[in-house]
């Protein structure tokens, strides 16, 4: 219960604050670079967007917390995760500061005219839309599946396609059904993890499923990921220098398969692995944005 919580010193709530939801916002950043660096389009125009979408994630996850806040309260590990159950943040508060926040982000956006506010104006919406009342698609079953996977993994690649206006090849095509695939597994291990909490608060297409279902489709749907890469990988359509993506989220994915149903993900291994994929990015991005 949340009265069994241990409340953390602020130092340390603010911190996780900081770094809410880390392996998320590092993938979108990852996913956002991808299409520059397929196409060519490193400037410090992208590279201000790229930093946008990457803040913008922070922003929708942290403002997820703030929702669930009441709920996470009743889950002695997730209260101690959820920044807004260790230190309750009145209201105006929060809308002041996504005011602020979001119009920084509206400035990286803007540079690209109607289509950069277009996508602004849709980014907020859906942020707002699955975690907030009334609608709260989060608690909706299949809402919840349709969102995550269009709008989790999927949307950065869509956004920086098309803002930098490149011409979609497959190699384009097949890293967005691999994208839309692990958004949609993502989802799904979550829901898993989260069962419990999500039959108390509401419930998810997870809970009207059943856990142990859940886990034999994200197995499927994992392996068919899995396969269209090898496939893509044997073929030649995914170039060398993003193999290491594989290689270093691979071992995650391979934990689905082992692991017992009722078991949660190793969120060190996540960590660790988005970590990895988010220096090597960077370091890649700098690279071609120097020379």
């Amino acid at each position: 219960m949340a009265q069994d919580c241990v409340q953390l010193p602020r130092k340390r709530t603010v911190l996780k604050l900081i770094s809410n939801h880390m392996d998320a916002w590092q993938v979108a950043l990852v996913i956002a670079t991808l299409p520059l660096l397929i196409h060519g389009a490193i400037r410090w125009q992208t590279a201000v967007l790229v930093l946008a979408i990457g803040v913008g994630y922070w922003f929708a996850f942290a403002l997820n917390d703030y929702f669930d806040a009441p709920f996470d309260a009743l889950d002695r590990r997730k209260a101690a995760r959820n920044f807004f159950v260790q230190v309750p943040v009145h209201g105006w508060m929060i809308v002041l500061f996504s005011l602020t926040l979001l119009s920084s982000v509206a400035a990286a956006y803007a540079q690209f005219g109607l289509p950069g506010w277009s996508f602004w104006v849709l980014s907020c919406f859906v942020a707002w839309a699955y975690s907030a009342p009334p609608l709260r698609l989060k608690q909706r079953p299949g809402f919840d599946l349709i969102v995550h996977t269009l709008f989790v993994q999927t949307f950065p690649y869509v956004v920086c396609m098309v803002l930098i206006q490149a011409s979609w090849a497959l190699l384009d095509w097949v890293l967005l059904a691999i994208l839309s695939l692990a958004s949609l597994t993502a989802q799904l291990e979550q829901q898993a993890r989260d069962f419990v909490v999500d039959l108390q608060a509401g419930g998810t297409f997870a809970t009207r499923l059943g856990r142990r279902r859940v886990v034999r489709g994200l197995r499927w749907v994992t392996a068919v990921c899995l396969l269209i890469a090898l496939i893509s990988v044997v073929q030649g359509t995914i170039p060398w220098f993003l193999l290491p993506f594989g290689l270093i989220g691979l071992p995650a994915l391979l934990h689905r398969f082992w692991r017992k149903p009722e078991a949660p993900r190793s969120e060190r291994l996540v960590l660790l692995s988005t970590t990895a994929g988010f220096l090597y990015t960077g370091v890649i991005f700098c690279y071609f944005l120097l020379s």
